[in-house]
């Protein structure tokens, strides 16, 4: 099993509203059911699917700028922000008109993504 590789070696999933490259997960690079982490990417003037998990999420903001909505408060995020969902939270992104919006994730635990 590889245990090093690079960005540029994940391939990158795309779907309605972003792409993601899933470096742990079950679908990662590295197979794990315990932890998932990776990287999306939101083009611009998107918002994304409402969403949850059953387990708290940590993202950072890598670039871009936009909004975070969370249990219907919307917070500005951009470039170095670090936010916290905790579980069972429904939440969104929205990218500005003018900025994609790339962001590290990672979440721990069996997963289920509910829209």
């Amino acid at each position: 099993m590889k245990q090093i590789f690079n960005e540029e070696d994940i391939e990158k999933k795309i779907f309605d509203d972003r792409w993601v490259k899933f470096a742990f997960g079950p679908g990662g690079m590295i197979k794990t059911e315990n932890l998932n982490m990776g990287i999306t990417e939101f083009s611009k003037g998107k918002t994304s699917l409402a969403h949850s998990h059953d387990v708290d999420e940590a993202l950072y903001i890598i670039s871009g700028k936009g909004s975070a909505k969370i249990n219907e408060v919307t917070h500005s995020i951009r470039a170095g922000d670090f936010i916290h969902i905790p579980r069972g939270s429904e939440h969104t992104m929205i990218t500005d008109q003018k900025s994609k919006l790339k962001i590290f994730f990672v979440f721990s635990g069996t997963t289920k993504i509910k829209y």
